[in-house]
């Protein structure tokens, strides 16, 4: 299903991220997504394709500090 004439539509704030070594939907792949929703922040950890199963602190770190910087 191809959601992306939506994504413009997004109006809360957004992280899109992608995993570095994500072999299933890398970086390249993502990063047209974060760019397609207005004012998305989009950031690349050092992690896979389960980021939260395989940096789990990283990754609720990042998620975390988003949170704060958008008052959530």
């Amino acid at each position: 299903m191809d959601l992306g004439p939506e994504l413009p539509m997004i109006a809360c704030p957004v992280l899109v991220i992608a995993g570095a070594f994500d072999r299933t939907r890398p970086p390249p792949l993502v990063e047209p997504v974060a760019r397609a929703i207005p004012g998305a922040s989009y950031v690349v950890l050092e992690t896979g394709h389960y980021a939260p199963v395989q940096t789990p602190e990283l990754y609720a770190r990042t998620i975390g500090e988003y949170l704060d910087s958008v008052g959530a």
